[in-house]
């Protein structure tokens, strides 16, 4: 820092395992940085994208703020609602056109329910989309039948252990029928 600007930053273990002789010689001008402005989801992006374990927070004309580091980012996001408060979770999955926040969020308040958060991913080269969806209710099974009939693939559903059992003794009873 020269005259409270950042100019480089110097990793601790290149400080270690470096012969030089002066710190200064480790400096490294292509630091990670974000504006003290930016949110979090960009800052992940960010720090994710240069493989840094943290960032340099900057202000105005490149002042130095502070530092932040993927870890608390992550205490950050864990204190969203969507993560506090318990409810099931279900993954849902869907053609890439077929995507659509509003429809999800319909169909589950149909059902008396809400949506605290919606997770997305791409599943890799098949161009779909993969969504988790964290509920209010740890009773899904109704809601789990109405994005089936819209044609969304429930992949996998987490908290709800109504819905699994039910599934399983309704599997039960029908090999009990074929078995007849």
């Amino acid at each position: 820092m020269k005259n409270g600007k950042l100019y480089g930053t110097v990793q601790l273990d290149e400080c270690i395992h470096s012969k030089e002789d002066t710190i200064e010689s480790l400096v490294d001008p292509g630091f990670t940085s974000v504006h003290f402005n930016t949110h979090l989801f960009d800052a992940l992006r960010i720090i994710k994208e240069s493989k840094a374990s943290s960032c340099c927070v900057l202000g105005e004309d490149f002042q130095w703020v502070g530092i932040i580091t993927k870890t608390a980012i992550v205490e950050a996001l864990s204190l969203s609602l969507t993560i506090e408060q318990s409810g099931a979770v279900l993954v849902v999955e869907m053609a890439a056109h077929q995507y659509s926040s509003s429809e999800i969020a319909r169909i589950i308040e149909s059902e008396g329910a809400q949506l605290l958060g919606l997770w997305l991913s791409n599943v890799e080269e098949s161009g779909r989309i993969r969504a988790s969806l964290k509920l209010n209710t740890q009773n899904a099974e109704r809601i789990i039948n109405s994005l089936q009939r819209f044609n969304y693939d429930v992949i996998a559903t987490f908290g709800d252990d109504d819905y699994k059992e039910n599934v399983e003794r309704r599997f039960e009873s029908l090999m009990k029928y074929i078995d007849l």
